[in-house]
């Protein structure tokens, strides 16, 4: 049995690159076609990729916060490359030579399409992973937000893709949290399914020791991944970093979470520029402060911080779905823009504190330690936003057990 897992974004792609790994202790033989990139986490994950029709383009993968990231993409070939994508997927779901096959859409509607285009025209099955939305973006377990808008057809997924979500070839649809599950099945008698977030698989702590004492307190510093941005994120981040070390009266550690691909001397030499005290290669001292850079240890770094300053998109919703609060700060993009931070603060609920300058970080520091409650309250809500572990495994037996035959 044969699995085309098309996918379009790097989140995307470790998502995918995870339920393919669950998939072929199964049995089952996956391939990847990256639409994003060039596939990076299949290529960790050892699953075979359609090499012939990746490749990176400027944005990213982030056009819809920037029409001028799309205007880059394009000049680069975007249009000539998608249409290659989707020949490939085309052949690939009618060739009946493979026999019994699936192809496995992972992301929003532009994989969706993909998989669901040749499903209409002799091409095979396929199911659908939706990572991109949540009914939580626009309400909560009670009713509408009052600032944000009933989105148009009264779910954040639009007619269209309701459409093809409802495709007699579409066989499962996966959702990210109980919640959006419940509205997809009641309101629009679509068999959306809830078995966990792969979101939060693999987060599991290696056991590191940040020799962080009984009272002190840790907080993971998430500057994003992507250069520039991240390096413009990182000044801003430290800058609520210092207001954190002047309120909080405790010895203070910072854990700086720092993308493989971005440069640690760069940020290094910033840190030194601020008045920190360089201890080694990647620790720092300042007063009742120590900041460590880290490109090892993620999920020790969300699993032993008290609070999380960030700046990012998938590592900030698992910050929050490991039971964190989060104080988060829009920055100039193209990823975490003022919108795309707004939209963050509406998916994961009390979880985030967005605020506009770092001085403002003081402020709701002061609020959450007077508040007994709240982090219990942070608690539950981060289970219940971003759901459970356990996702891709559970998602590739369903696959297993009740779509192939």
């Amino acid at each position: 049995m044969e699995i085309l897992c098309i996918s379009n974004g790097h989140g995307e792609d470790i998502i995918a690159a995870r339920i393919c790994i669950e998939l072929e202790k199964l049995g089952f033989s996956a391939i990847a076609l990256p639409l994003v990139g060039v596939g990076h986490a299949y290529v960790k994950a050892n699953i075979p990729i359609v090499e012939q029709f990746t490749q990176a383009m400027p944005s990213g993968g982030f056009v819809r916060m920037d029409s001028r990231q799309l205007a880059r993409d394009v000049k680069s070939g975007l249009v000539g490359l998608t249409r290659k994508q989707l020949g490939y997927a085309w052949n690939w779901s009618r060739d009946r030579r493979r026999g019994k096959r699936l192809i496995l859409a992972v992301g929003d509607i532009v994989p969706l399409l993909f998989a669901w285009l040749p499903s209409k025209f002799g091409g095979c099955d396929f199911a659908f992973v939706a990572t991109a939305k949540s009914e939580y973006y626009w309400r909560d377990r009670k009713s509408g937000l009052p600032h944000v808008k009933k989105p148009f057809g009264g779910s954040i997924f639009f007619p269209w893709e309701r459409a093809l979500m409802n495709s007699d070839r579409c066989k499962a649809i996966f959702v990210r949290d109980q919640l959006t599950a419940e509205i997809l099945n009641r309101d629009f008698k679509l068999s959306a399914i809830y078995l966990g977030n792969s979101m939060m698989d693999g987060l599991e702590p290696q056991g590191l020791d940040f020799g962080i004492g009984e009272n002190e307190w840790a907080v993971t510093i998430l500057p994003g991944s992507r250069s520039p941005e991240a390096y413009e994120n990182w000044m801003t981040l430290m800058l609520c970093a210092q207001v954190v070390s002047r309120t909080i009266p405790h010895n203070v550690h910072f854990l700086v979470a720092i993308a493989p691909d971005l440069d640690l001397e760069i940020i290094g030499q910033s840190i030194i520029q601020k008045g920190w005290l360089r201890i080694d290669e990647t620790t720092f001292k300042v007063q009742n402060a120590r900041l460590m850079l880290l490109q090892n240890g993620f999920g020790d770094c969300l699993h032993q911080c008290h609070l999380g300053l960030a700046m990012a998109g998938t590592a900030t919703e698992q910050m929050v779905g490991l039971g964190k609060p989060v104080i988060t700060i829009a920055g100039n993009g193209p990823q975490f823009t003022r919108k795309f931070a707004e939209e963050q603060a509406d998916l994961l609920g009390c979880s985030i504190n967005l605020i506009d300058k770092p001085a403002q970080v003081a402020d709701v520091l002061n609020e959450i330690l007077q508040d007994p409650d709240y982090f219990q309250e942070v608690s539950r809500n981060g289970e219940e936003r971003m759901g459970k572990a356990g996702a891709s495994a559970n998602i590739a037996k369903y696959i297993a057990e009740k779509i192939i035959f």
